[in-house]
């Protein structure tokens, strides 16, 4: 997959998947603009791709504290993307959240601002990304192709008790994922990746509100890691991936 070799990519959410991907794109060759809500985590990913490379600097490196849910700030972004690198050839948008009764919450409980804080970020944020990306693919990569690869889940193909609002934002990024993709092919490919139970600070917290969490229900009878869903991402994003596109790729062990 060397084709991500002198591209650049965008990715945000850099706690958990995102930042395996961005470890395996910059390995590979890739420039990054990285993008997270949270400083912290932003600097622990800067070191941790410069510890696994030399060359990680800022000419091939740049992050951004960024709330997706802020359309101006996701648009600066792209744009300052652009100016830095030249160019846009692909992004991963991996950042999302969860909310505080996450798998304790009846549906008729549902809290107001939970659903619209849940609906701000896994969708309203993914969907500011993933248009100004097209955009800026469209005008700057050459012959304005690329690829770009969005977070759903397995709850965006299933239905789970008591995920309800959750599960209702990771379908609507599957439809998302489908529809964008047959507008914008055959120039811009999109996919998205749906993971099942995957070791991340999100499944931490998880836990911690549920109290701890059963292994997943899967073939492979394990929690994943965040380095087995970015080979996936990285593959979508790559040329091996030419004839895929509105696809949402299960990487969950074989549970659904």
């Amino acid at each position: 997959m060397d084709s991500v070799k002198n591209k650049v990519y965008a990715v945000t959410g850099l706690a958990g998947i995102g930042l395996a991907v961005a470890r395996q794109l910059h390995t590979q060759g890739a420039h990054l603009a990285l993008a997270d809500l949270s400083p912290k985590v932003l600097e622990t990913a800067l070191q941790t791709i410069q510890a696994d490379s030399s060359t990680a600097s800022t000419s091939t490196i740049t992050t951004t504290v960024l709330d997706i849910g802020n359309v101006s700030a996701v648009n600066d972004w792209i744009a300052a993307t652009v100016s830095h690198f030249g160019r846009l050839d692909g992004a991963a948008n991996m950042a999302g959240t969860i909310g505080k009764v996450h798998g304790t919450g009846k549906f008729v409980d549902q809290d107001d601002a939970e659903w619209d804080m849940l609906m701000r970020v896994n969708v309203t944020g993914l969907m500011y990304c993933l248009r100004a990306q097209l955009r800026a693919i469209a005008q700057s990569a050459p012959g304005g192709r690329g690829s770009i690869v969005n977070a759903s889940s397995i709850q965006g193909l299933m239905g789970f008790a008591l995920h309800a609002a959750y599960s209702t934002t990771k379908h609507a990024v599957s439809g998302l994922t489908k529809s964008v993709a047959k507008e914008v092919g055959p120039e811009i490919r999109v996919n998205a990746v749906a993971p099942g139970s995957i070791q991340t600070p999100l499944l931490d917290l998880a836990k911690d509100i549920q109290g701890g969490m059963d292994a997943p229900p899967a073939a492979i009878g394990r929690v994943g890691t965040a380095e087995e869903v970015a080979q996936t991402v990285v593959f979508l994003l790559s040329d091996a991936a030419s004839y895929t596109t509105g696809q949402i790729v299960s990487v969950d062990g074989g549970w659904d």
